[in-house]
């Protein structure tokens, strides 16, 4: 977005949001964690405690939960800076804030003056007869958006894309304004476990677009306090949903993008939350309105664009599993009737080849008929359901960001549940299966040596108890390093390879939300009783992308050999360096300890 006059008024209401706020390192004992709560939770005191930044320079400080934000462009002092503030801080001020402590509705109202925007009153059930056209898309560019024969789907089989990073070479990936297309967008349904509003509300105004936004926030009280700032903030077409967070449940940590076109619905699975840094930009410095400083971090994202219905009417269900899947998440996550019905106006087939996979947050027992569909549960049956089980050999490479308390029996479940059997089978993995199951994580140095500096590695997190703790498989470790140089990672990527029972290659990809750790995929347990047991506490979701059989066709193997890692070309640009190096004596990022 090209620097406006509005940017030096945005920085004034910030620094004054900043000033009046209670200290966020006072809050941020309530802060729920990104995957493992008190992991996170030392990682944003730390930074907190080790940053002095000016908060007049910060350009948006907006966040809920914890957010990074980059500063201080000088030359002689080239440090990023990462912070965060607590959603349910209390201002010592007397006017109303808006969304996350800010005042929303003035600054808009200033900013929307300016660009000589008209404030519409139109009803927020009808946002397809809002302005279709946003500043800054040529006519060219919105005519290439649709087509007088009907929609131009630009994926309509799906795609797997790499995010942008600023000032790195472009190669198969994606900004977020090509993720959003809004100038043609009507409504807006995201997930994320953080945000920036003012950052989103530039890609998308919510005077063009209704929004929707999954949060995280649990509690009554946390949940209240949340929408009644949006409520003060006037902002207009948009409304915020809390997934059911009783019980053991602690984030809603799921990564969702529906976006509702006239003639399409675009389906949206990053690993990204909706923050700047994730989608590779970076601040700008405050003197000139540029940025100065290369991207820090890398998401990927999977796009597939599905047409609508001819009779515009919603189907009794889904055609496929992946869209059966997705309508059982969010009707478990309680989202309103007309969001699933606006999905079930659109054509699923061209889904059948793919699965969507989720964790569905709290206890699933023995007595619950759908517990096999969600967890490492619902990962085996999408394997199964996929033709890609019945398998001899399996290879896997894992990407996370954060990593929990890490153990032989859970490592081998999630072997299990990718060769397509139940975690709780009684089939035993190989023996060496630990030999044949790698994580890529990223070592203090490559953290420390990065273009943002330990600074942004508080998103990145593992206890050093947890490491240090015997039976951590420190054998699977591997140093993450990006293709990128300089650049840390959000990633949460599995790249599975393999040899069916028949001699078969076949090769499939999970990119989502869910890190390694019992929190994001449950771990599926025999109690006393003689009953299964499976509790989540996070809310996930994903999606199994299958190499297609052309690609594996072309790849010469031995009788033994299981396909090799290039044979994701095509299908997932792998953003790391692979085989990784093993530690050998390094130790990893910690984020405690």
């Amino acid at each position: 977005m090209a620097p406006s006059d509005d940017d030096d008024d945005l920085k004034r209401a910030i620094a004054m949001s900043l000033a009046e706020a209670s200290s966020p390192i006072a809050n941020v004992a309530k802060l729920a964690s990104d995957d493992e709560d008190e992991e996170m939770r030392h990682a944003i005191a730390l930074s907190l405690q080790d940053s002095n930044a000016d908060p007049g320079t910060l350009e948006a400080t907006v966040s809920h939960p914890p957010e990074y934000a980059f500063a201080e462009a000088s030359q002689q002092n080239k440090r990023t800076q990462c912070r965060t503030e607590n959603a349910s801080s209390t201002s010592a001020s007397s006017k109303p804030s808006g969304l996350f402590g800010l005042d929303r509705k003035a600054m808009e109202e200033e900013r929307l003056a300016r660009l000589g925007k008209r404030k519409r009153s139109a009803s927020p059930e009808r946002p397809s007869k809002l302005i279709t056209k946003t500043p800054g898309v040529s006519n060219a560019d919105e005519k290439s958006r649709t087509s007088c024969n009907g929609p131009n789907l630009k994926y309509p089989k799906g795609t797997v894309k790499r995010t942008w990073a600023f000032k790195h070479p472009r190669t198969d990936d994606i900004k977020i304004e090509e993720v959003l297309q809004a100038s043609t967008v009507n409504i807006a349904v995201l997930s994320a476990f953080q945000w920036e509003d003012n950052w989103l509300f530039d890609k998308m105004t919510p005077e063009i677009t209704k929004q929707i936004w999954i949060m995280s926030a649990k509690g009554e009280d946390v949940q209240s306090k949340m929408r009644r700032e949006a409520v003060a903030c006037g902002i207009p077409n948009f409304k915020q949903h809390f997934p059911p967070m009783n019980g053991q449940i602690m984030n809603m940590h799921s990564k969702l993008m529906l976006l509702f076109h006239k003639d399409y619905l675009r389906i949206v699975i990053p690993t990204a939350n909706m923050i700047a840094v994730d989608w590779g930009e970076t601040n700008k410095d405050p003197r000139t309105g540029e940025s100065w400083q290369p991207a820090v971090m890398e998401n990927t994202v999977f796009l597939i664009d599905l047409p609508r219905r001819p009779d515009g009417k919603p189907a009794e269900e889904a055609e496929t599993a992946f869209g059966k899947e997705l309508v059982y998440f969010l009707t478990s996550q309680e989202l309103g009737r007309n969001v699933l019905e606006g999905l079930l106006k659109h054509n699923f087939s061209e889904t059948k080849h793919l699965r969507f996979v989720h964790s569905i947050g709290g206890n699933h027992s023995g007595k619950d008929p759908n517990r096999h569909r969600t967890g490492l549960p619902g990962l085996a049956l999408g394997i199964h359901e996929l033709g890609l089980d019945q398998v001899k050999t399996l290879e896997i490479d894992y990407a996370a960001s954060s990593l929990g308390a890490l153990k032989e029996p859970f490592l081998k479940q999630i072997y299990l549940a990718a060769c397509g059997i139940s975690p709780l089978s009684e089939d035993k993995a190989p023996a060496d299966f630990l030999d044949r199951f790698r994580i890529y994580f990223p070592t203090k140095e490559t953290v420390v040596n990065s273009t943002g500096g330990a600074r942004c590695g508080g998103i990145i997190t593992l206890a050093r108890a947890h490491y240090d703790s015997p039976g951590f498989p420190k054998q699977c470790m591997r140093d993450y390093v990006s293709t990128r140089k300089g650049v840390l990672s959000h990633n949460k990527l599995l790249l599975a390879r393999g040899r069916k029972n028949d001699g078969k290659p076949f090769a499939w990809a999970y990119i989502g939300s869910a890190n390694i750790s019992e929190s994001a995929w449950g771990a599926p347990k025999i109690l006393k009783n003689g009953k299964e047991s499976l509790n989540i506490r996070n809310w996930e979701c994903g999606v199994i992308v299958p190499v297609p059989d052309e690609a594996l066709e072309k790849v010469k193997l031995a009788d033994d050999e299981v396909p090799p890692m290039s044979v994701f070309e095509g299908t997932v640009e792998v953003p790391f360096q692979y085989p990784g190096e093993k530690y050998e004596g390094r130790e990893p990022w910690f984020s405690k300890g």
